[in-house]
């Protein structure tokens, strides 16, 4: 089943990829649009991700849903709101649970810039939320800051936050104290193609554990229907992790429909 799954994703990719020969120039630009972090555009992300080479054998699904809702506000700046919302899928000999994950989102707000830069200072949390063998049982909160550039060939950056938890009854258990850094960057290629990479860097302080993925992804943004779609790829090996909680490496595919933040009507 999940070979079919892995198959099924490479055939959409292909499918929107080649879909669309129309509005080149403009898919372009959305493409550029929608590899900053700090977009004007609410998409709703969707990945499915298969993770392999855990310790002592198994694989598993992770689906993820991760929507992305910016506020503009009048001034040209705007409050940015991600939730993440994950689903997990185990196929291990001693543990075939499945179940969601604790939902996490990140708040900040984010300056209008108009020399190029990218910045944006806010929030992230982690609500205890999951099902009892995925979750952390814990209010984790901390501090996330942006920086960022935008150029016609690239878009980079890093994006640092550290989140420790604060109240539940997971505190006694090993409270949550991880700090982590995202580095993106994404090369814009000609009709809507981008490659790049966005590992995550992270240490747990209270496990002494450092986590370094090395990750590549390639994506196409295309005009369907009048509305854009991000699809993509995107492949993790990690070099050092956690051996009893990470994989080898993990292979997935994300989309991502530009859609109508109908939310932005109540501020």
């Amino acid at each position: 089943m999940k070979k079919l799954t892995i198959v099924s994703w490479v055939v959409a990719f292909v499918f929107v990829s080649s879909a669309s020969a129309d509005n080149k120039s403009n898919q372009a630009e959305v493409a550029k649009e929608l590899a900053n972090p700090n977009t004007a555009f609410a998409s709703l992300n969707i990945k499915l991700q298969y993770n392999d080479g855990y310790q002592g054998g198994g694989d598993n699904f992770t689906t993820v849903f991760q929507p992305s809702l910016p506020f503009p506000l009048e001034n040209g700046d705007k409050v940015l709101f991600r939730p993440a919302i994950s689903y997990i899928d185990n196929d291990f000999s001693e543990n075939d649970k499945s179940g969601f994950s604790d939902i996490s989102f990140d708040l900040a707000y984010a300056p209008n810039r108009s020399d190029n830069s990218i910045f944006a200072i806010g929030m992230i949390a982690s609500l205890p939320t999951g099902s009892d063998e995925f979750s952390a049982k814990q209010l984790a909160i901390g501090p996330e800051v942006l920086f960022g550039k935008v150029s016609a060939e690239r878009v980079v950056g890093i994006f640092p936050n550290h989140l420790v938890g604060v109240a539940g009854s997971g505190i006694d258990d090993g409270r949550v104290n991880k700090t982590s850094a995202q580095v993106f960057w994404t090369e814009l290629l000609d009709q809507g193609w981008t490659m790049g990479s966005a590992p995550t860097f992270s240490y747990d302080w209270e496990s002494d554990q450092a986590e370094i993925p090395i990750n590549f992804s390639i994506t196409k943004t295309s005009i369907l229907g009048g509305r854009p779609w991000k699809v993509g790829i995107e492949a993790n090996y990690y070099v050092e992790k956690a051996e009893s909680t990470r994989p080898d490496f993990m292979i997935g595919f994300n989309i991502t429909p530009v859609v109508e933040n109908k939310l932005t009507a109540l501020f």
